[in-house]
């Protein structure tokens, strides 16, 4: 589903070339366009570069051509700590969180660049959003689960309620039941008015709360369609499996 050309997509790449070395490109000539309120989500073998298509987009992975534009705004230069806000949150797969301050201490390294006045009310209506956080808001975030720390993660992304939030891998090393619980979460979000993009490994899953599915080939998109319809596609299995082989749910080696 690509926007009409009257709505501006709320992000989009043109013929994006990115990767960690300008002459081996990972990324190779994305067209991507995500209307305002999708739950898009990007699947794909490893390798496929789907996580470094989104942190090309997050300004983490060098852009070598093409461009990203957030809400008709070309943002493909700008760095990455500006990008917040511009209005796009990044949630990374790792290092999403400072594990050695507490919840509510990372929540407020968060809100710094909020306005001082309205950092507090923006704190408690985080609270108020995850309870699990506010249960223990002295509590170490290093000392939380896996669910839990993910939580933080997107609560610190949307402390400055972004139009839009690209997560990387959200279920990797998570149970199946607060993989549930995540993707419930990302539901929510999006239920509030907020473009959701992720890169996910677990495909049915993904593809159940999704709006629109995105399948990644060698650094191309090879596949795309409304995801209820993708859920039975025997392409799907094919592009993403690869081989026929299982699934990896292992981070994406596409870089050193």
């Amino acid at each position: 589903m690509t926007p009409p050309a009257s709505q501006t997509p709320a992000l989009q790449t043109q013929a994006l070339v990115a990767g960690y070395e300008p002459d081996l490109p990972i990324v190779r000539g994305v067209d991507l366009s995500v209307a305002p309120g999708e739950l898009l989500v990007l699947l794909g073998p490893n390798g496929a570069g789907k996580s470094t298509l989104v942190k090309a987009i997050a300004g983490v992975v060098p852009i070598h051509s093409g461009s990203v534009t957030l809400a008709g705004r070309d943002i493909t230069r700008i760095p990455t700590h500006r990008k917040i806000a511009e209005g796009l949150a990044f949630v990374p797969q790792t290092e999403n969180i400072f594990a050695t301050l507490s919840i509510h201490e990372n929540l407020q390294i968060a809100a710094a660049v909020l306005p001082k006045p309205v950092r507090s009310e923006k704190i408690a209506a985080l609270y108020e959003r995850f309870p699990d956080l506010a249960a223990k808001p002295s509590r170490q975030a290093g000392t939380l689960s896996g669910g839990q720390r993910q939580m933080l993660a997107v609560a610190r992304a949307l402390i400055v309620d972004p139009p839009v939030i690209v997560l990387d891998e959200p279920s990797a090393g998570l149970s199946p039941k607060i993989v549930s619980e995540v993707f419930e979460m990302l539901q929510q979000i999006n239920a509030t008015g907020v473009t959701v993009v992720l890169v996910e490994q677990n495909v049915k899953a993904a593809l159940a709360i999704a709006s629109r599915a995105v399948v990644l080939v060698e650094g191309r998109i090879r596949h795309e369609g409304v995801a209820a319809d993708l859920l039975g596609d025997p392409l799907i299995a094919k592009l993403y499996l690869g081989t026929g082989h299982s699934p990896d749910h292992s981070q994406e080696a596409e870089h050193p």
